[in-house]
């Protein structure tokens, strides 16, 4: 436990009473000692995101993605491209090796980044970077967000025989617990059975409200896992890869999540005036963005490779393809929900009209 963390949230709860699950992410996560001070994901952090499990299938298919609004845009060159939550840089570089191959367009690429660690690994790496969608100067182009949202500060809330209750973050006497109070937010959530539980993503609004100021024309994209609408479960944390069962032991030193209902995020939009197109899932994302395509090639190059006896060659196009499968998994990773938003009269994209029929 990061003792500076802890006492913070003490101090805050002295202060104003129990807090709200939003007020204890922003000291346990983004404050100083917080969990993501340092950059806490790859395989030697505490998890991992699609592009450290497959980097290059899964910036080939986001780059793709990526090239369907540069069309719709009318190729401007060169081709704005912000990624929030940019965390470590992995999927930076892999974008930046993926667009390389190409002869246009050259991608303005900014890393905007909360945490101070990740944002200085970026800006060590060549990468233009921000602390927040509020500091990038207005543009014309494409905002994207793999795996960012559950990490937004939320509210949650919980179904009661009277309706729903909030539940915020309290004092028993060293420990942090639970704290049901009467729901007083608008909006309000889903209809909650008594004992369900749901996350209010109020951080997506936030980051959204932004968004719009600095987005004069163009599309968004977020990954996330969670639901595409309705109750999307308590809260979770992470550590070392492994789940972690009181997000409020350990504060500062575990990763804290929750699914994320699109619907919310959508009607926030539209409230904005940005377009919410249908949300689709990764395996299905995926499959239209060229995935199916590279398996199949792989699998007949493992094939060639083991008819010609380079058996250890097979094994290592085996390894990536495995690997790769991981991506579109339905019980992992292919079940996240990819979500795009446009700005007034742009077309949907491409890639989501192949991929509608695949999910």
């Amino acid at each position: 436990m990061s003792e500076e963390v802890a006492e913070r949230v003490r101090a805050a709860i002295a202060d104003h009473g129990p807090i709200g699950f939003d007020e204890y992410m922003d000291h346990a996560l983004y404050g100083p000692g917080g969990f993501f001070e340092s950059p806490p994901v790859g395989a030697r952090g505490h998890f991992v995101t699609s592009p450290h499990v497959h980097p290059f299938v899964f910036a080939h298919c986001v780059r793709d993605a990526l090239l369907d609004a540069w069309f719709a845009l009318g190729e401007p060159d060169p081709f704005p491209i912000a990624e929030l939550g940019a965390g470590d840089g992995t999927l930076a570089g892999a974008l930046a090796r993926a667009f390389e191959e190409l002869p246009a367009p050259r991608p303005a690429y900014t890393g905007v980044e909360i945490s101070e660690g990740p944002r200085g690994a970026l800006a060590a790496s060549g990468y233009a970077t921000a602390s927040a969608v509020a500091e990038l100067e207005p543009f014309q182009g494409v905002a994207f967000a793999n795996e960012l949202l559950d990490n937004l500060p939320f509210l949650v809330a919980r179904g009661a025989s009277d309706g729903p209750v909030e539940i915020r973050v309290g004092v028993d006497g060293s420990s942090l617990v639970e704290v049901e109070v009467p729901w007083a937010h608008v909006p309000a959530p889903p209809r909650l059975d008594p004992g369900e539980t749901t996350a209010v993503p109020i951080g997506a609004f936030a980051m959204l409200d932004d968004l719009v100021r600095v987005l004069r024309r163009g599309y968004v994209l977020a990954i996330d896992y969670g639901t595409p609408g309705g109750a999307t479960g308590g809260v979770r944390g992470f550590r070392e890869h492994r789940p972690v069962a009181d997000v409020l032991s350990d504060p500062g030193g575990t990763d804290v999540t929750a699914g994320v209902d699109l619907s919310m995020v959508a009607a926030h939009a539209r409230s904005l005036g940005l377009r919410a197109f249908e949300p689709v899932t990764q395996a299905a994302a995926l499959a239209a963005l060229g995935h199916d395509r590279w398996e199949r090639t792989m699998r007949e190059m493992q094939a060639m490779l083991q008819e010609r006896g380079r058996g250890s060659q097979a094994v290592r196009v085996w390894e990536a393809r495995s690997r790769a499968s991981l991506l579109a998994d339905p019980s992992g990773f292919g079940r996240f929900w990819w979500l795009a938003l446009a700005t007034d009269g742009l077309p949907e994209p491409e890639w989501l009209r192949r991929t509608r029929g695949l999910d």
